[in-house]
């Protein structure tokens, strides 16, 4: 069963390029599940970290509208893969941004796996509880899912 999953994985890998949105969510069933993908051609991002030490300088009314900028910033080569892992902190309200959508966007041209970091079931996207100020729930999507 792996090795057709990491068939299937790696062949999207390479054919990406010719996507609309070059983008592959992985949701992992186990947080010591690691995946081993290929150095060379893909470059490691933790968003957390980047993302908050960007936010150091800035008031917080400001986040919302350097979100694109910064991300363009650490995004700089569209012909590399980018895997972003810790996503927590683009579901702070404060940023008010929508994850999903602004992966998208960021997606049409950058190629992007990203690990995501809530859960996915009956077909919906799924980060935090139910009432936690960060519940997000999303069904309408682009890109591919993968499943661990």
């Amino acid at each position: 069963m792996f090795h057709v999953w990491r068939e299937s994985f790696n062949k999207d890998l390479q054919e990406m390029e010719n996507w609309y949105y070059k983008l592959i969510i992985i949701c992992k069933s186990s947080e010591t599940l690691k995946l081993a993908l290929p150095e060379e051609s893909i470059t490691k991002l933790n968003v957390n970290l980047l993302v908050s030490e960007n936010l150091l300088s800035v008031s917080k009314e400001q986040y919302p509208f350097i979100m694109n900028d910064l991300f363009k910033n650490l995004l700089i080569d569209s012909q590399k893969i980018y895997y972003l892992k810790h996503l927590n902190i683009l579901f702070d309200p404060q940023l008010k941004i929508d994850p999903i959508r602004f992966l998208e966007n960021l997606s049409k041209v950058y190629k992007l796996v990203v690990e995501w970091p809530g859960i996915f079931i009956n077909e919906k996207l799924i980060y935090a509880k139910y009432g936690h100020p960060e519940y997000y729930s999303c069904s309408d999507f682009k890109g591919k899912i993968y499943c661990m």
